[in-house]
C-alpha cells in the first residue's frame, strides 16, 4: 500500500513543468507577500483596534485564507499544473519532503475549516458554537513559520526573489515588537 501511495505521488510530481529560475524568483515574492500578510492580520486581530467589529472579522478571515493558501503551497494534496507549490524550488522533490515538518495538529484541521467556515457558505457553519469559532492565532503563525524557516533554510537563495531581503529584516522587527508588546502586557 505504501508503494502504491509513493508510486502515485511520483507520477504526479513526474508531470509538473519545471519552472525558470525566473518563474520562481516572481513565484518566491508571491510566497512572500502570503507570509506578509499573516504577520500583518495577526498583528492587526492582536491590537484590540478593530474590536469585535467586521473589520476585525476580515482580519480573522484574512489570516486563517493565507494560511490555508501557504499549507497547499508547502503540503500541495491536489496541486493544479498552474499551482504553485514548494517542490517547484527542488531538483529533487525528496529534498523538500524529506525536510519538511509534519503538520502540526491544529494546522491538519485548517483545510477543512476555512472551507466550511470562511471561504463557503455551507451548512455545517450552523453546527460551530461560540467556542469552536476562535482560532489558535498564535500556534498557527508560529506553526506557519517553523515551516516556512524550515522552507528557507532548504532553498537555494537564487531562486527567492528580492522581496526576501527585506522580508527577514522586517520579519525579525515584527517579532521583535510583538514579543516587546507581550512583555509589557499589550498582547
Amino acid at each position: 500500500m505504501v508503494k502504491r501511495k509513493e508510486k502515485k505521488k511520483a507520477k504526479k510530481r513526474a508531470g509538473r513543468k519545471k519552472r525558470s529560475t525566473e518563474e520562481l524568483r516572481q513565484a518566491s515574492n508571491h510566497l512572500h507577500y502570503e507570509l506578509w500578510m499573516i504577520e500583518c492580520m495577526f498583528i492587526g486581530i492582536h491590537s484590540g483596534l478593530a474590536g469585535k467589529s467586521a473589520i476585525n472579522n476580515a482580519f480573522i478571515e484574512s489570516f486563517v485564507i493565507h494560511t490555508r493558501v501557504l499549507l497547499d503551497f508547502f503540503y500541495y494534496l491536489k496541486p493544479r499544473p498552474d499551482d504553485v507549490i514548494a517542490i517547484d524550488f527542488f531538483n529533487q522533490p525528496k529534498t523538500w519532503e524529506e525536510a519538511r515538518p509534519e503538520k502540526t495538529d491544529i494546522l491538519k484541521t485548517i483545510h477543512k475549516r476555512v472551507g466550511k467556515e470562511a471561504a463557503h457558505l455551507t451548512y455545517d457553519r450552523q453546527k460551530v458554537s461560540e467556542e469552536q469559532k476562535n482560532w489558535d492565532h498564535e500556534n498557527i503563525k508560529r506553526d506557519i513559520g517553523v515551516i516556512a524557516d524550515c522552507f528557507l533554510s532548504v532553498v537555494s537563495n537564487s531562486l527567492l526573489g528580492d522581496r526576501w531581503n527585506k522580508y527577514k529584516e522586517s520579519n525579525s522587527k515584527i517579532r521583535q515588537s510583538t514579543q516587546n508588546r507581550r512583555a509589557k502586557g499589550i498582547l
